[in-house]
């Protein structure tokens, strides 16, 4: 597992940077350029969402079939997968274009921002899909066990930007100056190049695509398959950015300070769990093999390994944060009331890492094991029945104090909540630690 998840790390640090790097260029255009392309983001996700839906759903079966040897089948399947999401990343991305303009007014978008918003846009809408398939792909890597090169496209992928963010922005050497579009070029380089070298690998190495003619008898079976994991990890990876936007609207209560500390804390977060994260991109590739292979002792020791891995790891963080709070806060931010806000977040919500870390791999982990809709019910009783209604609870008794320490038993409940469905799915379908 070790092995397995470390390549993970870097690569997903890696795309984490590509996200930096654009904004970084583009804030150096100006405040309605950088408007324009903060106004992408909402529509990203959702993007990101359905991608990582049906790449988890493909990696959930895809193991499986990988285990049992079954590679002819594997091929069959993954090249089913990737025309349906071709499919659907197209038919996305052209209601996208076509519906650019009323739909970022509806998202407040100025008239002074709206033209950057389309320069943008119509070209990030073209490599929307090839994006998308890269992602899909990448989860096909992981779920045949290579998360080196997994890993290694999307490094490749982020340098690739990374190189062509500044020629195309800024008109450096014989590139001409695209402004905010010179970023969407970038980013449809960088997504072309990553979707061919997943497509060569997949096609060349591994011989896992076929181009045969597809064949209704096949292809609707598989999608069927697919989707019934597919679409409840869709709905339940649509919920963190909602539930995120649900938390930014409590918090904005109390003020533009209040949200500015927040929005600090969230960047904290996300890299404060980047290697459980990490670790849910291998975990279920990891249990789906041995589960196929006959080998389910495996699976379950996997899976409490990871759990205790995680648990003591966020502990560890925890005791980093605390000792490093002051000094993050302060250098984000000279306002005392910022300052405040992002230290008291930083010295509670951390504190429930763990217990958020167990809901994240139970929930990859019940999608391996053909459970998508109680994996769904897990995000909705984390997010909709503890996380959020708990917060609110705790921002009328407390403040933004409340606020926090109320998300924060949210995450404790989920936590537990979590670890005693995965105990009653795994005794129902006989997996333990005996041999």
């Amino acid at each position: 597992m070790f092995r397995l998840t470390v390549p993970m790390i870097f690569g997903m640090i890696s795309m984490m940077l590509l996200g930096v790097v654009d904004t970084y260029f583009i804030s150096l255009l100006g405040t309605n350029e950088l408007a324009a392309v903060s106004f992408s983001q909402p529509i990203a996700n959702i993007l990101i969402s359905v991608a990582l839906g049906i790449g988890m759903a493909l990696g959930a079966l895809l193991s499986r079939l990988i285990g049992e040897n079954q590679h002819q089948k594997a091929a069959r399947f993954i090249s089913d997968t990737k025309i349906i999401a071709a499919l659907i990343a197209v038919a996305l991305a052209v209601i996208g274009h076509l519906l650019i303009e009323p739909l970022f007014k509806a998202l407040g978008a100025t008239e002074a921002v709206m033209p950057f918003i389309k320069s943008y846009m119509n070209i990030w809408f073209i490599a929307a899909p090839m994006w998308m398939l890269t992602m899909i792909g990448n989860n096909a890597l992981r779920a045949i066990g290579d998360t080196k090169l997994s890993a290694s496209i999307m490094a490749f992928l982020s340098l690739i930007n990374l190189i062509f963010d500044p020629l195309l922005i800024f008109g450096i050497g014989p590139f001409p100056a695209l402004g905010v579009a010179g970023a969407a070029w970038a980013t449809l380089i960088a997504c072309l190049t990553g979707w061919l070298c997943s497509l060569a690998v997949l096609t060349f190495r591994e011989q896992l695509l076929e181009f045969t003619r597809p064949s209704w008898s096949h292809l609707l079976p598989n999608w069927r398959e697919l989707f019934k994991i597919a679409l409840p990890a869709i709905a339940a990876n649509i919920m963190t950015p909602l539930a995120a936007a649900l938390l930014t609207a409590m918090i904005a209560r109390f003020g533009v300070e209040a949200v500015a500390g927040f929005g600090v804390g969230a960047r904290i977060e996300f890299i404060s769990l980047l290697v459980v994260f990490a670790l849910s991109s291998t975990l279920p590739m990891f249990i789906g093999q041995n589960i196929g292979a006959g080998k389910p002792h495996r699976a379950y020791r996997a899976l409490m390994g990871g759990i205790k891995f995680a648990l003591l790891f966020q502990a560890g963080v925890y005791l980093l944060l605390l000792f490093t709070a002051n000094n993050i806060a302060v250098s984000f931010s000279d306002n005392p009331q910022v300052i405040y806000v992002i230290k008291t977040f930083l010295l509670v919500l951390p504190l429930t890492y763990g217990a958020h870390a167990v809901v994240i791999l139970v929930m990859v982990s019940l999608n391996v094991l053909r459970r998508p809709r109680t994996a769904l019910l897990t995000t909705v009783i984390r997010l909709l029945l503890l996380y959020l209604p708990l917060a609110y609870i705790g921002s009328i008794l407390g403040g933004v104090n409340g606020l926090f320490l109320g998300a924060a038993s949210g995450n404790i409940i989920a936590g537990m909540v979590a670890f005693t469905i995965i105990r009653r799915v795994l005794r129902e379908q006989g997996i333990s630690a005996a041999e």
